[in-house]
């Protein structure tokens, strides 16, 4: 029986992102299980692994994904770090009918909970690709696990660029760093990782807490950091955007990603009212002014 795997782009922009809590936790799975075993796996045992029945899958599928990837004429992904307004670009490209790009590949999502993985794939690619454009944002941890999870489909190590036709990478990118991650302790603190125009619940206020924002700072730039690895490792050189560019001249933005894409059927962003919001408000400024001056005393006398 096939499954049903159609998304609310909403409920999957709603998701939390869990980049640090990933990275830790693969981080300390790796530690704790080299000293379990106190050796490297074993070629054989490597091999028996990838083997296994879980990753064994019906011929009826794999062709299904070739099908749903020969439908799409033009591919991109948009590589991003958490709260760098990757929701709101996404929104934009959609309005604009380039593509329908959201968070697909994150593998905590229950579409990817099945057993049959390879039509899970082409169900996504076949129910989201518009007018002959797929589009997605990846974290990075979502793209080693998508490149590996098809590479045990086709057989192959396939670079997410490789698997899909005519590929072509953005990078959103958000100058301020302290802003993000201060942007990203409000939303791990409140749980409330977007706001939509309609929403007229108040922020309340935050509570400061220096180490909490200093955890939030490392989780943004390794993010970062393992853009910058992989992005270097395979040579690959995206169309890098900015929040701040992005922020200011939104139109202009997504008229510079059509031309980095050669498109020439989609519709202009100008004067239309995005459905998201900006998250920070009042309390935003002095958060920010309070942290970066602890930074700036970090080993002052006391008076």
């Amino acid at each position: 029986m096939a499954v049903r795997t159609k998304i609310s782009a909403r409920s999957l922009l709603s998701a939390p992102l869990g980049i640090g809590r990933h990275l830790a936790e693969v981080t300390l799975e790796l530690v704790g299980a080299g000293r379990r075993r106190g050796s490297p796996l074993t070629e054989m045992q490597v091999k028996e692994s990838a083997s296994a029945d879980s990753w064994k899958f019906p011929i009826d599928s794999r062709d299904a994904l070739q099908r749903a990837i020969g439908e799409i004429e033009q591919s991109y992904s948009i590589a991003f770090a958490p709260r760098c307004g990757s929701n709101y670009l996404c929104e934009l490209l959609t309005l604009a009918g380039i593509g329908r790009p959201t968070e697909y590949f994150q593998y905590d999502l229950p579409h990817w909970k099945v057993p049959d993985i390879a039509l899970a794939v082409s169900n996504v690619f076949q129910q989201n690709t518009v007018d002959g454009v797929f589009g997605a944002k990846v974290a990075h941890d979502h793209c080693a696990w998508f490149q590996s999870a098809i590479g045990k489909i086709t057989g192959r190590n396939e670079l997410l660029g490789d698997l899909l036709p005519n590929h072509k990478w953005l990078r959103l990118v958000r100058k301020d760093k302290v802003a993000q991650a201060m942007s990203l302790y409000r939303a791990q603190l409140t749980q409330e990782w977007l706001k939509w125009q309609d929403d007229s619940k108040s922020n309340g206020d935050i509570p400061y807490d220096f180490l909490a924002i200093v955890a939030c700072y490392h989780t943004v730039v390794t993010a970062e950091l393992a853009w910058d690895v992989y992005f270097s490792e395979y040579g690959i050189e995206p169309l890098v955007v900015t929040y701040e560019d992005l922020a200011e001249r939104p139109h202009q933005t997504v008229a510079a990603i059509a031309a980095y894409l050669t498109l020439e059927n989609w519709r202009s962003v100008e004067g239309v009212d995005a459905n998201l919001r900006v998250q920070r408000d009042e309390n935003t400024a002095p958060l920010i002014a309070q942290f970066r001056q602890a930074l700036i005393d970090v080993g002052r006398l006391p008076d």
